[in-house]
Order: C-alpha cells, then sequence, then structure tokens
C-alpha cells in the first residue's frame, strides 16, 4: 500500500468515488491522505465499499475477510448459530413438528454454504498469498467440517425429522425429497448404534476430516524449486526457458511443481533424465511432506467408519448413495472395461515403444527397451506431431488466454440463454487484483441466478490445479457463487498467454461446472441433502468437452496472436485425425486409478505408507503396462481420494459414458449450438441438482434410459 501523491489507477479511482457517494471515506483535495493501491490490488478503500454493499444483490454477498482475527471471529459466530439451530429445533414438541419449523432450518443450516459467511471463512486457504490467512481459513474449515459431524449426531433431532417423516405430511415432490434425505443423513451417521459406538464414529469422522485437511495444506503450501541449466531443458520452447531463467540462480531455470512448469517438460523436453527428475519430485520419497502417511491413516480411519456403520468397506458405504447403487455395478464396470479396451491399450503401447526406439536412433540414445513413467507424454507428444501433424507449440499460437476465455463465455450464454455481465474494478471485493468477477442472469426472464469468480494464474499458496468450487448456494432470492481457480501462465504487454488446445478443453470443463452450480434451481439445491452423485457431477462438463473438437466452435475460439487468423482447417482436421490417439492407452490409467481408489478403500485396506507402495507397485504396471518407478507414489499428490472423492474416482469413467451418450444422442444430431437443445439440457439435467434420481432426468432429456453404445464407438470398440 502506498500514499504517494499520484493520480489514482482506474480501480481504486472508480472504488474511492463509489466509496465517497456511500458517505464511507473522508474526501480529500491533495491525495496526500488516500490510500491506494499503486497495484491495482484491493484496497481498504474497496472493502469499505464491499461492507457497505452488503446485501445489494448486484454483488456478491459475500465480504471476504482478510486477517485471521476476523476469520477466527465470524467462524465462532457461524458455529455458535449453527448450534443455537439445532438446539431450536430440538426443543419443539414432537407432536407440533412441521416442515418449516423442522426441516427447512436443516436444509440450510449457518455452516452450510448457503450462508456466505462460510465461503468467506475458510476458501482463501486455497488462494491467498499470505501463509497466516491460508491457515486460518483452513482451521475454519476443520472447524465447520467438526460442527456438521457434531450436528448429524444430533439424536434429539433426528427424533424430531423422524416424527415428521412417520406423519404423513401432505408435500411436494421437492419437499418430500430433503425429509427423506434429512432422514438417510442422520441414519448413515450412525444414531441407531449404541451411545459408545456413536461417541467413536463422531471422533473418527473429526479425525479424518482433520487428516484430510493436513493433506490438502501439504499440497497447497509446497514450495519445491528444482533448477535446470538451458541444455538440461533442450525441446522445452525458448519463451518457456526465457520466463524462468535466472529467477532464482544465475544461468538456470527455475521449475516449481505447478502445471504451467511441469506439462510442457513432459511432453517437450528431450533430456531423459529431467523428465525423471521433474516426476521424482512431485511423487517420490519426502515429496509433500507426509502425504502418503496421511493417506495410510485416512483409509484406515474410513474403513472403521463403515464397519461401525454396518458396511463392510468404505467403497461400499460411498457407492450405495451413488448412481452405481453399490460396489459390486462399479466393479463389474470397470472389469468389463478393462477387457475391452486391453488389447488395444497394449497396441497403443507398442506403438509408442516403437516411437521411442526410432526416436533413440535418430537422436544417438540408448534404447532401454521399456516405456517409463516420464516417457509417456514425450512419445505420445512426438507420435502426435510426426504422424498426425499435431504441433502443440504451434497450435498454440492460435489460443491467446484472453480470446479464448471471453469466447467460452459468449458459446455458454448462448447455448444456455444466459447473460453474463463483468463487474468493473473496484465495484467488488476479492482477494487478489487479478481476480475477475461476473454477474449471471437469465436472458429471457432478467432473472438473477448468481456470479461467479474467475482466477486464473499460479500464485505461491494457491491450489495447484484446476478446480471450481462452489462457494455459496441458492436459498431463496440469494444466488449461487462459484469460483475457478486455475494456474494458466498470465499474458504480459510484450507477450500473450497461449494455451495448448488441451488447456482450452480443461478451460471449457471446468467452466461447465460453473454452469451446473449456477443453473441448478431451489433453496437448499446441491447442498449435502441434495449433492448431485459424485459419479455423476463430472458428466455435464465432459460432455462439454465435446464442443473444443467442432470446426465450427473452433473457428471461434481460434485466434492467432499475431494475425489475427482462426485455425486453419489442415490443422484442425490433423487434431481431430490424432484425438483418439492413445485413447485406449489413456484409458488404462483413468482404470488405473479408479481401481487403485476402490483398493485402498476396499474391504482389506492397506494399513501403512508401505502397504500403499506395494499397492501402487502391483496395480501400475498391472493396468497401465507401465511399471512404477522405486519409490514413486502419485498417492502423495492424488488430492481427489483426500476430499469428496474418495472412493469415488471412477465416477470419470461413468460419467464419461454418459456424457458420450448426451452428446451423440441430442446435441449432435440437433446442433451443437441449438439453443432448444441447450435450455432443455439446463432445465432437464443441470436445474434438478441432486434432488430425485438422475437416472430419471437422463431418462427425460435423452427420451430413453441412458446406454453406453456411444461411448464404446468413441473409443473404437464397437
Amino acid at each position: 500500500m502506498s500514499t504517494l501523491k499520484k493520480p489514482l489507477c482506474p480501480c481504486c479511482f472508480q472504488a474511492y468515488a463509489a466509496s465517497v457517494t456511500a458517505g464511507e471515506v473522508p474526501a480529500v483535495s491533495d491525495g496526500d491522505s488516500m490510500v491506494f493501491c499503486g497495484t491495482c490490488a484491493p484496497s481498504d478503500v474497496e472493502k469499505a465499499l464491499a461492507k457497505a454493499w452488503t446485501g445489494d444483490k448486484t454483488v456478491p454477498p459475500i465480504v471476504w475477510l482478510l486477517t485471521p482475527e476476523e476469520i477466527q471471529e465470524v467462524t465462532q459466530v457461524i458455529l455458535t448459530e449453527t448450534e443455537a439451530n439445532l438446539d431450536a429445533i430440538a426443543a419443539i414438541p414432537l407432536g407440533q413438528v412441521t416442515f418449516d419449523n423442522t426441516i427447512a432450518p436443516l436444509m440450510t443450516p449457518p455452516n452450510y454454504k448457503t450462508n456466505p459467511n462460510v465461503a468467506a471463512c475458510k476458501f482463501l486457504q486455497h488462494c491467498s498469498t499470505d501463509s497466516s490467512i491460508r491457515d486460518a481459513a483452513s482451521a475454519a474449515g476443520k472447524l465447520f467440517s467438526a460442527s456438521r459431524v457434531q450436528g448429524r449426531m444430533r439424536k434429539d433431532v433426528y427424533a424430531r425429522v423422524k416424527a415428521f417423516s412417520e406423519s404423513s405430511p401432505t408435500l411436494t415432490d421437492y419437499q418430500t425429497h430433503f425429509v427423506q434425505a434429512c432422514k438417510e443423513d442422520f441414519e448413515r451417521a450412525g444414531l441407531a448404534l449404541p451411545e459408545e459406538d456413536a461417541q467413536k464414529l463422531k471422533d473418527l469422522l473429526e479425525q479424518d476430516a482433520a487428516v484430510c485437511a493436513e493433506y490438502g495444506k501439504n499440497l497447497g503450501a509446497d514450495a519445491t524449486k528444482l533448477f535446470f541449466t538451458e541444455a538440461e531443458l533442450e525441446g522445452c520452447s525458448p519463451d518457456f526457458i526465457q520466463d524462468r531463467l535466472s529467477k532464482d540462480q544465475d544461468g538456470k531455470c527455475t521449475i516449481t511443481l505447478k502445471y504451467p512448469d511441469i506439462i510442457p517438460i513432459g511432453q517437450t523436453c528431450q533430456v531423459s533424465e529431467t523428465r525423471r527428475k521433474v516426476a521424482q519430485a512431485r511423487e517420490g520419497l519426502g515429496a509433500y511432506q507426509n502425504n502418503l502417511e496421511l493417506v495410510a491413516q485416512g483409509v484406515q480411519l474410513r474403513n472403521q467408519i463403515a464397519s461401525l456403520l454396518g458396511y463392510p468397506s468404505w467403497a461400499e458405504y460411498i457407492c450405495t448413495k451413488r448412481m452405481s447403487g453399490s460396489y459390486q455395478a462399479v466393479d463389474n464396470f470397470l472389469t468389463t472395461l478393462h477387457i475391452k479396451l486391453a488389447d488395444a491399450g497394449a497396441k497403443d503401447w507398442d506403438l509408442l515403444l516403437e516411437v521411442k526406439k526410432d526416436h533413440c536412433q535418430i537422436t544417438n540414445l540408448e534404447f532401454d527397451g521399456k516405456l517409463n513413467a516420464w516417457d509417456t507424454s514425450f512419445y505420445n507428444n512426438i507420435l502426435l506431431k510426426e504422424k498426425y501433424g499435431v504441433d502443440n507449440e504451434a497450435i498454440r499460437k492460435f489460443f491467446p488466454l484472453d480470446h479464448v476465455v471471453e469466447t467460452t463465455l459468449a458459446i455458454y450464454q448462448e447455448l444456455l440463454g444466459l447473460t453474463f455481465r463483468e463487474l468493473p474494478k473496484g465495484t467488488f471485493w476479492s482477494w487478489h487484483a487479478e481476480v475477475r468477477c461476473f454477474e449471471v442472469t437469465d436472458t429471457d426472464s432478467s432473472q438473477q441466478l448468481g456470479f461467479f469468480y474467475l482466477d486464473l494464474h499460479p500464485r505461491t499458496g494457491k491450489y495447484g490445479h484446476a478446480a471450481i468450487f462452489h462457494l455459496v448456494k441458492h436459498n431463496g432470492e440469494q444466488g449461487a457463487v462459484d469460483c475457478m481457480l486455475c494456474n494458466l501462465p498470465p499474458s504480459t504487454p510484450e507477450k500473450p498467454s497461449l494455451l495448448l488446445h488441451s488447456n482450452v478443453v480443461t478451460f471449457f470443463h471446468e467452466f461447465g461446472h460453473i454452469m451446473h452450480g449456477l443453473c441448478s434451481e431451489g433453496t437448499g439445491n446441491s447442498t449435502r441433502l441434495a449433492k448431485c452423485p459424485r459419479d455423476f457431477v463430472e458428466a455435464p462438463s465432459q460432455m462439454l468437452e465435446n464442443w473444443c473438437w467442432q470446426k465450427s466452435i473452433l473457428e471461434r475460439l481460434s485466434k492467432h496472436n499475431e494475425t489475427g487468423q482462426a485455425l486453419p482447417d489442415d490443422m484442425l482436421q490433423s487434431m481431430i485425425q490424432a484425438k483418439h490417439v492413445n485413447v485406449a492407452f489413456n484409458s488404462l490409467r483413468q482404470i488405473y486409478l479408479s481401481r487403485l481408489d476402490l483398493t485402498i478403500h476396499g474391504l482389506d485396506p492397506p494399513k501403512d505408507a508401505e502397504g500403499l507402495q506395494a499397492t501402487v507397485d502391483r496395480l501400475r504396471p498391472q493396468i497401465t503396462l507401465i511399471d512404477n518407478p522405486p519409490g514413486n507414489n502419485m498417492l502423495r499428490t492424488f488430492g481427489h481420494l483426500m476430499n469428496q472423492y474418495s472412493a469415488s474416482y471412477y465416477g470419470y469413467m461413468w460419467a464419461e459414458v454418459l456424457s458420450a451418450d448426451m452428446f451423440a444422442t441430442r446435441f449432435e444430431v440437433e446442433g451443437v449450438m441449438n439453443p432448444k437443445v441447450g435450455m432443455e439440457y439446463r432445465k432437464m439435467v443441470l436445474a434438478p441438482g441432486g434432488t430425485h434420481k438422475i437416472t430419471d432426468h437422463l431418462t427425460k432429456f435423452l427420451g430413453r434410459p441412458p446406454s453406453n453404445e456411444a461411448f464404446l464407438k468413441s473409443r473404437g470398440i464397437l
């Protein structure tokens, strides 16, 4: 912050002007005492403005808390209000329970995402540059998790829910869903257990939440740096090298474990040893502190929880609440796919090995006769470039980040009948100067649906992958608020940020999750009591990835950073022809990750880090055909298994089958930008959220029950 006498930047000028109008900041004429950002970082002026506008529907309903003390204070308020909410329900005589006094308060309790203050307290653990803020937000998240566990153990509240459910009330279908969901939520929390076991269950759930939080904190706080000479990065683009040269050590490039660093190295670096060192840094001994040990603790805790609740395994406990319905259904699904893909995957492996052999002969390198874990992306990239003419570095020049973002937003607006309005800098409060915010309304009715934030570039302490966070859920007239965190390279005045086509697909995919959150309808929808099943939640976004392969869409998404030209047809055709190159081999990796997840959450989970290592060493070559490097273990970074995706990673493959069916049956036939189909998709698939059965919603949209035929055809199996 600065008090230098100089003109205000646009964002500060707007914030200051609005604040003066609102009477929040004293006007000054000489500028000597004016506080302004100097670098467009959120200022005290903007914060005052945001607080003054609390309750104004033209801005998101979140006032971000930017000191540990604020976070701790508001967290305690939420916890107190949560307890009071439960006490009030428990005090209702059993003969006087109603939907409004018993069920409705449980649909939107103070410690859930229908309360914007929950996001204000805990979300910044994923993106603040201040470690003290991240720690405070992480601690808040743990307290909220423990509070939710404690709430589900309230037998006095459960008694009121049970009494109401047995009173034969007259309800709408929507209300009926929540009554049943409330009752099941308590029962799956073990309220039928003896008092001693109930307390043990509570302790186990709290321990698991704490272990998962520590694991996530280790991922976010990682500051590993590797240093390579230019020669050791041979094959990487000159821009990639120049951007990282001599940042920390003279004559050497600084490489972190963030995606913008490791993906280009994995795909283009000619030096095998460099690729190996990067893989070792991410998965080897010592990577991400004690994360492997935390996974071992987590799977044991979850196994004990499942056993207490009467389930043979955590996998069975989880699958019974998913679209799949049972562990056996998932096991059959993965086994069938593995059998169908095994021969094609082996042929893909042989082809990549041949590419490696040829490359080694051309470059006078020793050929070791095998594909290493750090080889597959590199030789897949060579195959695409040499056999199919797909030059990823040349293609990325057609995908400037700013153009891709703006065009993606335009496409979604047209397809789903929505209107986005970007809020000017200085009119909303956020956690970093790079954050953008948009209001979303229904185009026909002008009804506000909510807001979304875009936070696209890497920073120290920020979540290292691409992900969507559903910050606030619909609650009465309060709209939803979502946020996309990515780690895409930022543009500079001298050089625009250029995306790989895979980055474009990822952005399009993740934005689909934002639309899912914002287009859901109904109070309490998509909260714990109406969560979209984890094995379906990826289907809408996976379906929308297809748009990134359509000629008409790519002509809009692409714009050469120098000429402004759209992607040439010959490049497009090469990409389309190469789309399914090694698709069987890559699908085997997804089956491996799914099987690994279910195995460690199965009947006899590994008891320690050594057991986890043995499991990875066995399953990886058995399914993917690639040996696991000694001591390496991707469970150190497999964050999915330490959050809501535990025993649910198979959902990516499960959802892929459904997404292929939706696209082939409706959009491929009737038009990818057909507004009628887009609106039916929004209303029939996205709007219901997690209420009722997803299979019924899909059947309505498809005109028949879902089928795997389109998926198998897309993989060349049928």
